[in-house]
């Protein structure tokens, strides 16, 4: 048996319910030496012959042997591997990749095969000389004539060296001086290969076919051994003519990126159609993606949070990583980074309200720092004293009542959450308009803004009250509440000392408990503070007013007092929160970016309102429709890549028929595909960072700054890249889904 052998071979056309028969019931033994020609009239089946033999294309009936191994049961992955091993083809036309250069054309094939690209560069100009071509190396094929694209195609089978060379029609385009000379290279290397000629004009090969058979109507009507030709010919290998490695080679990783590379940009108008495709469904996955989120952060808004009183949307809440206080330092760093609008140090009060009051008037607003004042003054003056204060309020007759400018020079009192009070003098107010409230909303906007003195002293009684106190004396803990009725301050207990009342006289193995030493501990978020102090004696209630100085034992009995400066060594140990205010809530996220980089744990307070609409109800509407979009945004752009693809559909066949594989072609594919998502998507960004940066201005990028998070722009890219991935898949499916002939003709 010869290399192939075909037994009882037939191959069938179906076409709309008519089936037709290319060749009936054929019957060769080829072999490695002979140089056969192939002639009959056209629709004699001389080129449905030649597909069969070369993998092609498929047979229907009998059964085709390659070197002994039957072929029935291959596969369309395993004539793939036949082809790639076997099998070098110049096609009748040309088949050639018309956007690669002459060079890139025979090399290409050389990839397939799986040759290192130091072959390839080695050998290719050796070849390319050969036909006639040198000139025109880097020249595209499209540029050519019908005579040099076939010389190029028969420069490519060569560069395949392979044991089979078949050719269909390979002088059709030649002058005849070139025509000769090609028939002359095909009977050299027939000297250890076998070679298959289909042509019309048989007189060209007369002189040097070993073999010629004749076709009529899908049978072979002759076999001519051409017996005196035979003898003249030299049948063994050629002295000095290597033998190559016939085993399969796959074509390399770094060649699968190369080529998908190239055929990204070697087609200008099909990449651009492309980007454009990909560019609109960026803007479409994205913008849908911003409209749910915009529309929940609009509702989002639309509430209460029952543990920070002032919610304002633009209000950051901050805290070292480690826990520990503020200095100076942070607060500088804070305040002077980008889009901070102002910083509110004493971020505990922020969230209080207290109350003040007078025999006429009381007024109820949250505590802020005079530093923290950025309206200007509607009456009066700014505080220049410590006890001096100013009220913001809106301008109606129910805050001020309908005459604040009385209100300016009176007294009022103050209750601190350390069972004191204080005196302060209004001096200023700042009247706000009603109409620039929200009627909605449930948030206050009155405030109290004191000295930064008392502003520390409020945040020390609110840090007690905040806290929980124990005190153990003598081996018994007990817990206490910093204020009024429990532990208070008292400025005639020396400093180092706590006065206790008589009850804790029998705890004390004497019957009285001065001169013993207790323990106070605090215990905060952010911290633990114990003091040793030493009972300087107890008190009843003859000797209260004189330990005391209080006049009402009934209203303080039971508190427990020492020094005002070991009640601030308790509690007063700085400020652990702050808050950041931004100038616009589209920087909310760079901000939260910034300042967790920076080393703060973050709070952004608008993510954390309780809304009257349910959120998650909201997503159940909304989220359905979205996913419904973006599957028709990706349907859309699926058969607009299709269309614009049918082009590369050729390029595929072709490559295919060289015996590339269909996981290469999938890879290369997906190069070419993914490439395009990620220009597409790179510009998008460009984009993005130029309206950050001012230099451009589209308010729908705006939106996109405000609501995607760099884990969004994550999520983007992996929509975009996993839908080509699938577009690749689907497209290789249709490109491998017949014969590689039949293939070539569907998209031809």
């Amino acid at each position: 048996m010869g290399m192939i052998r075909l037994k009882n071979v037939s191959k069938y056309y179906y076409n709309k319910g008519i089936i037709a028969s290319g060749i009936s019931r054929i019957n060769l033994d080829l072999d490695e030496g002979e140089f056969i020609v192939i002639t009959g009239e056209s629709g004699s089946g001389k080129s449905t012959l030649l597909n069969v033999i070369s993998g092609l294309d498929s047979y229907e009936e009998g059964e085709m042997y390659i070197e002994g191994q039957e072929t029935s049961h291959y596969s369309a992955a395993d004539f793939e591997e036949y082809r790639q091993k076997y099998i070098s083809c110049i096609f009748q036309d040309f088949n050639l990749v018309t956007s690669y250069t002459v060079y890139q054309n025979i090399a290409l094939a050389m990839q397939i095969d799986g040759r290192s690209e130091a072959e390839i560069k080695e050998k290719v100009p050796d070849i390319i000389a050969k036909v006639g071509l040198s000139e025109f190396s880097r020249r595209k094929v499209s540029k050519l004539s019908g005579g040099q694209k076939q010389r190029v195609a028969i420069a490519r089978a060569l560069a395949k060296d392979t044991k089979i060379l078949v050719a269909d029609e390979p002088t059709g385009n030649l002058d005849s001086e070139s025509a000769e000379g090609i028939v002359e290279l095909l009977t050299d290397i027939a000297s250890d290969k076998l070679v298959i000629v289909v042509t019309h004009n048989y007189d060209q090969f007369k002189d040097h076919a070993t073999r010629v058979i004749k076709m009529h109507d899908g049978r072979i009507a002759e076999d001519t051994g051409a017996a005196s030709k035979a003898s003249a010919f030299e049948r063994a290998p050629r002295v000095g003519r290597a033998e190559r490695d016939h085993s399969k080679h796959e074509i390399a990783y770094g060649t699968q990126l190369k080529l998908g590379v190239r055929n990204t940009f070697n087609l200008p108008a099909k990449f651009l159609l492309l980007l454009l495709v990909f560019i609109f469904v960026v803007a479409a996955v994205s913008s849908q993606y911003v409209t749910v989120r915009k529309q929940r952060d609009t509702i989002s808004g639309e509430g209460w949070n029952d543990f920070f009183t002032n919610y304002d949307p633009k209000r950051v809440v901050v805290e070292k990583s480690d826990r520990s206080a503020f200095t100076k330092a942070d607060y500088e760093a804070i305040e002077n980074a980008p889009h901070v609008e102002k910083l509110i140090r004493e971020d505990m009060i922020y969230d209080s309200q207290i109350y003040i009051e007078n025999s006429d008037f009381s007024f109820y607003g949250f505590m802020l720092s005079i530093s923290n004042l950025d309206n200007e003054l509607s009456l009066g003056t700014m505080p220049k004293a410590e006890d001096e204060a100013v009220l913001e309020g809106y301008d109606d007759d129910w805050t001020f009542g309908e005459d604040p400018e009385s209100l300016i020079g009176k007294t009022y009192n103050v209750s601190m959450d350390n069972g004191t009070e204080k005196k302060i003098k209004v001096t200023g107010i700042v009247l706000l308009d009603p109409k620039d409230g929200d009627e909605d909303s449930f948030m206050d906007t009155s405030a109290i803004y004191f000295s930064d003195k008392l502003t520390g002293e409020l945040r020390e009684a609110m840090y007690a009250s905040n806290s929980t106190t124990t005190m153990l004396i003598n081996g018994t803990e007990e817990t206490l509440y910093p204020g009024e009725g429990g532990l208070v301050t008292n400025e005639r207990v020396p400093e180092g000392y706590i006065l206790l009342p008589t009850s804790y006289d029998p705890a004390f193995k004497e019957g009285y408990a001065a001169g013993n030493e207790i323990k106070l501990k605090a215990k905060t978020l952010y911290y633990e503070q114990t003091l040793e102090l030493m009972i300087m004696g107890t008190y009843g209630e003859k000797t209260f007013e004189q330990k005391t100085g209080l006049k009402d034992l009934m209203e303080h009995d039971g508190e427990i007092y020492i020094n005002p400066i070991d009640y601030r060594r308790l509690y007063e140990k700085g400020s652990f929160q702050a808050s950041v205010f931004v100038d616009d809530t589209r920087n909310l996220p760079g901000m939260k970016d910034m300042l967790e980089r920076g080393g703060y744990n973050v709070l952004v307070l608008k993510d954390h309102i309780y809304n009257f609409l349910d959120t998650d109800l909201l997503s159940v509407i909304q989220l359905p429709v979205a996913v419904l979009i973006c599957f028709a945004v990706f349907f859309i752009a699926y058969f607009v890549v299709r269309l614009i693809l049918k082009s590369r559909g050729v390029y595929f066949a072709t490559v295919r028929m060289l015996g590339m594989g269909k996981k290469p072609a999938k890879r290369i594919m997906r190069v070419e595909l993914m490439l395009d998502c990620a220009i597409a998507y790179g510009l998008f960004l460009i984009f993005v960072c130029l309206n950050i940066s001012g230099v451009i201005d589209i308010p729908a990028l705006a939106d996109h700054i405000l609501y995607l998070t760099v884990v969004d722009y994550v999520i983007l890219a992996a929509i975009l890249l996993v839908m080509a991935v699938l577009i690749s898949g689907r497209f290789m499916r249709t490109i491998f889904k017949s014969s590689a002939m039949g293939t070539y003709r569907e998209e031809v």
